[in-house]
């Protein structure tokens, strides 16, 4: 295992930016070629099963979640109802999954994984489990998780700010970026 995680040195002040705040320059670098790094994976992964990487998130979703709808998968992947069917067929095709009788709405169905995509997704995550072990200090997993946890949440809170300013509403605290702000920092 490589330790990547170093440690500042004793009374060393947070760098600050420009304009006096906490510059996080070098977060968003690595956070950027994170994104780009596990696209690509995620890519290669598809690839592999010869599924999209839409069909693989659907994947990921049904398998995370209990009892999952198409209208709850549609409503994840923000895929129209037509795509989300055809992609639904596709994965019901090549085996990764299947339809069955909701068990209290007989109007509805609920999507389950089939032995074929519960193991498309274990190898996957045994794939993230490794990388992980390879590349953290296990002294830092803990941090690490609420930490991503924590940026998460704060992407998501600085994202509905910013769509609450965009409809006219109350705007943004000041110094977040708001929706557009943060998907231009994070892709940039």
């Amino acid at each position: 295992m490589t330790d990547v995680s170093p440690q500042p040195p004793a009374g060393s002040a947070p760098p600050l930016d420009h304009d006096g705040l906490l510059d996080v320059s070098r977060v968003l670098e690595a956070f950027r070629a994170l994104q780009q790094q596990n696209e690509r994976v995620e890519r290669l992964v598809a690839t592999y099963f010869s599924i999209g990487t839409s069909d693989l998130r659907c994947l990921r979703f049904v398998g995370d979640h209990e009892a999952p709808t198409p209208k709850t998968t549609a409503e994840f992947l923000e895929l129209s109802t037509g795509a989300t069917t055809s992609l639904l067929d596709r994965l019901e095709t090549a085996g990764f999954m299947h339809r069955a009788p909701h068990p209290t709405d007989r109007r509805s169905v609920v999507l389950e994984l089939a032995p074929s995509g519960r193991k498309a997704i274990d190898d996957i995550d045994d794939f993230y489990r490794r990388a992980f072990r390879d590349a953290v200090d296990p002294n830092h997993l803990d941090f690490l998780a609420v930490a991503m946890r924590a940026i998460g949440d704060s992407l998501t809170r600085t994202a509905a700010e910013g769509e609450t300013a965009e409809q006219g509403e109350t705007a943004p605290a000041a110094g977040t970026a708001g929706a557009a702000g943060a998907a231009g920092a994070a892709g940039a």
